[in-house]
């Protein structure tokens, strides 16, 4: 067993990381769980850090839950219509996607993150029979680990594309399209209204430190689409479609409404580039 490490040593340990893993560990202990995620309880145990201020953050518990399970259903999607598939979950940090479904049978499932966010997994999260590559995710080499295979691709980008500038989201989209063509990519969308108002956010204002900012968000899965020419919806779902029944009561009446819908709902997709 690991001794217990903390933010105060470890920096990388940022509140991108911390909440989704805290969402992530309290749904766990719940009976009416909408994910299971035994890996996130375990790591919480072993990080030195007072996660309470985050109780007040009551939708953003439940919809980092429910997010992380849209996006696995429609991963799992993908591994059932592609077998010999390759996954590269991006901006991994400390999700356990890959225990989380089973350790799927795929030809090579990899999870990748900065070298200094890839050290700290290793701490928490050992790899089993997936891999780790520790680069920034615009860096075109893993690309070129990943068309070696010569199979099916599926990315998945979780909490990740909201941080960056549209013209950094599409120039990504770009560099998949050229290196590894025809590859699906499941992500999260941040509504527009979002943008540049992160200190607005629940969980991320209780962190007792200035936010990283959200640049990037969309009106519908056309904003995603224009990013990228040839690209194409596969599927999409809103996120209220299964955390509104535990959001607080504000929340839950305006996404009942059209404009709440169109305006404060977050968009789970996938897309093929």
């Amino acid at each position: 067993m690991i001794e217990k490490i903390s933010p105060k040593d470890i920096t990388v340990l940022s509140s991108t990381m911390l909440i989704p893993l805290w969402a992530k560990a309290v749904e766990y202990e719940r009976p009416d769980a909408i994910l299971h995620d035994k890996e996130a309880a375990r790591m919480l145990d072993l990080i030195d850090y007072d996660f309470t201020p985050f109780a007040k953050a009551k939708a953003s518990q439940v919809g980092c839950c429910g997010r992380a399970r849209l996006l696995d259903e429609m991963a799992q999607r993908f591994i059932d219509e592609h077998p010999d598939a390759v996954v590269v979950q991006l901006g991994a940090g400390l999700d356990a996607r890959y225990e989380r479904m089973g350790r799927p049978k795929v030809t090579a499932w990899y999870d990748l993150d900065l070298p200094e966010v890839i050290e700290v997994r290793r701490m928490l999260l050992p790899e089993s029979s997936n891999h780790y590559l520790g680069v920034s995710m615009f860096d075109e080499s893993w690309t070129e680990t990943v068309a070696a295979h010569g199979k099916p691709v599926l990315l998945v980008i979780e909490g990740v594309l909201m941080y960056f500038e549209e013209a950094q989201v599409q120039a990504f989209f770009q560099m998949v399209q050229r290196k590894l063509p025809g590859t699906q990519v499941v992500l999260d969308a941040l509504f527009k209204k979002m943008v540049g108002r992160a200190q607005q956010h629940d969980a991320l204002r209780q962190m007792g430190e200035t936010p990283p900012e959200f640049r990037w968000g969309v009106g519908s899965a056309d904003d995603v689409l224009k990013l990228a020419p040839g690209s194409r919806l596969i599927e999409e779902i809103g996120l209220s479609s299964i955390c509104a029944p535990r959001y607080p009561f504000i929340l839950r009446l305006l996404l009942k409404t059209r404009w709440g819908r169109e305006n404060l709902d977050m968009r789970i997709m996938r897309i093929q580039l």
